[in-house]
């Protein structure tokens, strides 16, 4: 067993057998100091002068005489003393206490009375029955009940130790085999479904196992999504080499415009995973400024209306008038225009983009990208937000897009301490929530 489980148990028994001995000499001195102890002689006179006493009164007062005196005596003598008429009926209804002391270790002495008519009675007098060796005082005694006490309180540390170490060792295996890679590994029940510390702490390892697990399954995804990006432009680039390479002069401008193209492509992708890497892990602190959020997102529909230019899909703003926040503005200034370019491209021809921002409360702001498109089938909703994902792939890749602007965006917006969702709105289109705190 581990050592801990030994560490415990020994504490545990110690401290327990400490305890015993202090109160097994607390008691014995006590005892020693205020008990009188008394010998089997004493007892046996003060039952010779109350048979006497019975019998005198048995023989002058009668019956009636012999039952005052019974419930006169104290405790310690009646309970030892019984007088049975010639019904065989004891004087103070006691019948069951005599046959309970009959059958204890104790000697009994029986003789018979007789009262002034000539009524035969028995007085039955019953002397004290020796102590247990184990309820015994002296040394001997103490020392019996102190073995007994070691054998019970070891038993008690046993279990009790057992019930301590034993999940420790539990838990300790899981971490190992999470440290190995077993991301699978879950310490599971029964420790979590304990109440107490225990069971918390499997929970919690159980969590961070699973979020391990999805964070591995996440880059997993992110590695092959990308180098799946990658392939595509770069089997392009390939062919238009080869073309490039032939006579025909003709087709040379209109395939390096394609690698061009490609190349374009391939650095706006690379860029696009290094935003989000560096987003997602955080690797730079926030540079946090002051800034009115109305300010910033005016800035930003007027930059999107001049690079889209005269089209039919126009950006509607309804701001209040002043929205302060303290955060870092250029990184919110990329989250929401990842998210007017998304707006845009999935409304189509369908309307405008609506951008509306205010105060919802004391500590947080709300920022509402809303667009009239056909919206997203309702299973798509949660993963919008992952990286690659993308709800029409024909139409992402005919556009350009790669999947990432939106989880770009969620992710300046957790680091800054913000919620994001997505639902698709009741007269048709999505929007996208944004809910930032003001501190």
């Amino acid at each position: 067993m581990p050592r801990l489980f030994w560490k415990l148990f020994f504490a545990l028994w110690l401290s327990i057998m400490t305890f015993a001995v202090v109160v097994s000499w607390i008691n014995q001195v006590v005892v020693m100091q205020n008990t009188v102890a008394e010998s089997a002689e004493p007892f046996e006179a003060k039952l010779a002068r109350v048979r006497a006493k019975l019998t005198r009164d048995l023989e002058n007062g009668g019956e009636r005489k012999v039952v005052q005196t019974l419930r006169e005596l104290p405790r310690g003598i009646r309970d030892h003393v019984y007088v049975i008429d010639p019904q065989n009926k004891e004087l103070l209804g006691r019948e069951k206490a005599l046959k309970k002391q009959r059958r204890s270790r104790s000697r009994a002495n029986t003789r018979k009375l007789q009262d002034a008519n000539g009524a035969v009675y028995r007085l039955v007098s019953i002397g004290r029955a020796p102590p247990r060796r184990l309820l015994a005082p002296g040394s001997l005694g103490v020392g019996m009940r102190l073995v007994v006490a070691a054998m019970v309180s070891a038993l008690i540390s046993l279990l009790l130790a057992r019930y301590l170490a034993a999940p420790l060792g539990q838990l300790s295996l899981a971490s190992r085999r999470l440290a190995t890679g077993d991301l699978t590994t879950r310490v599971g029940a029964p420790l979590d479904q304990r109440k107490d510390e225990f069971g918390q702490l499997a929970m919690d390892l159980d969590e961070m196992a699973h979020r391990l697990q999805l964070y591995q399954q996440s880059n997993q995804r992110l590695l092959r999504d990308v180098s799946h990006e990658l392939r595509s432009p770069l089997a392009r680039l390939r062919v238009a080499l080869e073309i490039a390479r032939n006579k025909d002069q003709s087709r040379v401008v209109e395939e390096l415009n394609r690698i061009e193209l490609e190349s374009e492509r391939l650095e706006t992708l690379v860029d696009e995973v290094l935003g989000l890497l560096r987003e997602s892990t955080g690797s730079q602190s926030l540079q946090l400024v002051k800034f009115d959020l109305c300010e910033l997102l005016q800035d930003l529909v007027t930059t999107v209306n001049y690079e889209t230019g005269e089209t039919d899909q126009t950006i509607e703003l309804e701001l209040a008038p002043t929205l302060m926040l303290n955060a870092d503005r250029e990184l919110l200034w990329r989250a929401f225009e990842n998210l007017l370019r998304n707006a845009l491209v999935h409304a189509g021809g369908y309307g405008g983009i609506q951008v509306a921002a205010s105060q919802t409360s004391e500590n947080e702001i709300q920022v509402a990208v809303r667009d009239a498109g056909p919206g997203i089938a309702e299973h798509h909703i949660e993963r919008v937000f992952e990286p690659f994902y993308r709800v029409d792939e024909a139409r992402n890749r005919k556009t350009g897009g790669h999947g990432l602007g939106l989880a770009i965006a969620a992710s300046a917006v957790r680091r800054h301490g913000g919620r994001i969702s997505a639902a698709n709105r009741t007269g048709g289109g999505l929007e996208i929530l944004v809910t930032l705190p003001c501190a």
